[in-house]
C-alpha cells in the first residue's frame, strides 16, 4: 500500500510539474430548467432523412509516419485551401505558415492534428498569444469577458457541460454579487456574441488515459451535443466544435504509455483537431489561501500553497516571463477560467504580453494560418498520415475534375466528408454543387450535392446530427 501511494504522490507531482490542471471539484448550484435530454426534440423537415446508412471508410490510425493510409478507394489528395463561408487564405498575416510540416511539427496515429504536442517544435506566428481558458464556463467567466471586452482582447474558451456546474451543467445557475440570477448557458452564448472560439473539453473532465474509446467518444459527442442544446435554449445557434482539448493534457502529458494515445488519437481525430498548449500559467495547480472557484463554494487550500497575491505574481510571471514570451515567439497560453485569482491577475497578463509586442488570436486564426483552412475542413477525411500529402489536405477529397485546393466547390471535407460517405457517397448523392456554407439565419453548416444537400446538425444526437435534404 505504501509503494501504489508513493508512485500515485509522484504522478500527482508530474502532473503539477507539467501545468496540467489539478484535481476538479463541483460547487452546489439551483436548479432552473428540466435536465437538457428532456427537451428539443428532432423535428426533420419534409423528405429529411437522418443519417448515416452506412459506416463510411475511414483512415485507419494504426500504421506509423510514411505508411499509406488511404481505406482502399482511392482516396487521396493534394494541394489544398479553403473556408465555410470566408476567403482561403488569412488576411493581414505578415508571417505565412511553413508550407509543410518537416521540421516542424509530426503527426501520427499516436499524435493527431493539432498543436502543442510536449517537446514538440511547433509552428506558431511570432508575437502572437492565443489565450486559452479551460473548464468554464464557471461563476467567474463573466467577469473575464468583461476583462477582456475592455482589452479588446480574443480568446479561444475550452469548455465542459457538466464539470463544475452539478447534473443541471450548463442550465444550472448562480448567483453573482449583485444578487442577479446567472444560466451558465447565457454565459457561455456570450462568449461567441463577443467574438470569442469554444472549444471541447468533453463532459465530465475525465483522464482519457483511463477509459475505453466508447467512453471516450461519449465525453467528446455528449458534450458537443449539450453545449449546442444550451446554446438554442440562451437564443444562440448552433455551433461545431472542431476544436478538442484533452483534459490534464492526458496522455500527452502526463507521459502514459501504451494504447491509451491511440484509443485517445482515434476518437480525437474523428471529431477535430487536439488543441493543446506551449506556455502553462500553472493556476490549476492548486488552491491558494482565499481563492476560489464559486462566491459561495470555497476549496480547501492545497497544502502549502501560496497567499493569493503571491499566487497572482506566479500566474502572472509564468506567461509574462515565459522563455517563448522573452524572445516573441508565438504561444498557446493555458489558463482556466475558474480560478479567482486568474481573473484578478488577467489585465496585468494581457497589459505586459502587449508591452512586448504580443496580438491576441483566437485558436481558429491558427488554424487558418497553420494549415490554410477552417477547423471544419481538418480531420477526419483521406489520406491521414500519408507522409506523400501534405497535412493541411488530410481531410479533404476532390471529386470533380479540379486538383484537390483548387476549387472548393469540388471537394468534400472533415465531418462533411464523412456525412458524405455515410450517406452513400456518389451513388447516392452525386457530385458537390457548392463549397459549404455557414447560414447566418439559423447557423447550420451544409453542403448542396447532386441529388440532397447534407446539414450538420450538433444540436441533434446521433444519427440526426446529420440530415440529407433532397433537392
Amino acid at each position: 500500500m505504501r509503494k501504489r501511494s508513493a508512485v500515485l504522490q509522484r504522478s500527482a507531482a508530474l502532473v503539477l510539474a507539467l501545468g496540467c490542471s489539478g484535481p476538479k471539484l463541483t460547487p452546489s448550484v439551483k436548479a432552473s430548467l428540466p435536465p437538457p435530454q428532456a427537451t428539443l426534440q428532432v423535428d426533420l423537415p419534409p423528405g429529411a432523412r437522418c443519417g448515416p446508412l452506412q459506416t463510411p471508410s475511414q483512415p485507419a490510425l494504426v500504421a506509423g509516419d510514411g505508411v499509406d493510409m488511404a481505406d482502399g478507394n482511392g482516396l487521396s489528395g493534394s494541394g489544398g485551401a479553403g473556408s465555410v463561408g470566408g476567403s482561403s487564405t488569412l488576411e493581414g498575416s505578415e508571417n505565412p505558415a511553413p508550407a509543410t510540416a518537416a521540421g516542424v511539427d509530426t503527426y501520427s496515429s499516436l499524435r493527431p492534428l493539432g498543436v502543442g504536442y510536449p517537446g514538440a517544435r511547433n509552428a506558431l506566428p511570432p508575437r502572437v498569444a492565443y489565450l486559452t481558458f479551460d473548464d468554464g464556463p464557471s461563476e467567474w467567466t463573466n467577469t473575464f469577458l468583461d476583462i477582456l471586452r475592455d482589452k479588446g482582447v480574443k480568446a479561444t474558451f475550452f469548455v465542459t457541460a457538466k464539470q463544475l456546474k452539478g447534473d443541471l451543467g450548463l442550465d444550472a445557475t448562480y448567483q453573482d454579487e449583485s444578487g442577479n440570477t446567472v444560466v451558465f448557458r447565457d454565459v457561455l452564448k456570450r462568449e461567441l456574441d463577443e467574438g470569442h472560439q469554444i472549444a471541447n473539453h468533453t463532459v465530465n473532465h475525465i483522464d482519457l488515459a483511463h477509459i475505453s474509446t466508447a467512453q471516450i467518444a461519449s465525453e467528446i459527442d455528449e458534450n458537443e451535443l449539450l453545449v449546442n442544446r444550451a446554446l438554442l435554449r440562451a437564443g444562440g445557434k448552433p455551433e461545431l466544435l472542431t476544436l478538442f482539448r484533452p483534459p490534464y493534457g492526458s496522455p500527452w502529458f502526463t507521459g502514459i504509455a501504451g494504447m491509451q494515445p491511440l484509443r485517445a488519437s482515434q476518437r480525437i481525430s474523428g471529431h477535430g483537431l487536439n488543441i493543446l498548449w506551449t506556455v502553462t500559467s500553472g493556476d490549476a495547480t492548486d488552491w491558494a489561501v482565499g481563492e476560489a472557484y464559486s462566491r459561495t463554494s470555497l476549496p480547501t487550500p492545497t497544502p502549502g500553497a501560496p497567499s493569493f497575491e503571491l499566487k497572482k505574481e506566479r500566474v502572472k510571471q509564468a506567461v509574462v516571463g515565459a522563455i517563448p514570451t522573452l524572445t516573441g515567439a508565438g504561444m498557446v497560453v493555458l489558463m482556466h477560467d475558474t480560478h479567482s485569482a486568474t481573473r484578478d491577475v488577467l489585465p496585468e497578463i494581457i497589459d505586459g504580453l502587449a508591452a512586448q509586442g504580443y496580438s491576441f488570436e483566437t485558436i481558429e486564426h491558427y488554424v487558418q494560418w497553420r494549415w490554410n483552412r477552417p477547423s471544419l475542413d481538418l480531420t477526419p477525411g483521406p489520406s491521414l498520415y500519408q507522409s506523400s500529402v501534405p497535412d493541411r489536405d488530410w481531410g479533404c477529397e476532390s471529386l470533380g475534375d479540379a486538383p484537390l485546393g483548387t476549387d472548393r466547390a469540388s471537394e468534400v471535407c472533415g465531418r462533411l466528408w464523412v456525412a458524405y460517405y455515410a450517406l452513400g457517397g456518389a451513388e447516392a448523392l452525386g457530385a458537390p454543387l457548392g463549397a459549404p456554407e455557414r447560414s447566418a439565419d439559423t447557423g447550420i453548416v451544409s453542403q448542396p450535392f447532386e441529388q440532397a444537400s447534407i446539414e450538420l446538425h450538433p444540436e441533434n444526437p446521433a444519427p440526426c446530427n446529420v440530415i440529407a435534404l433532397p433537392r
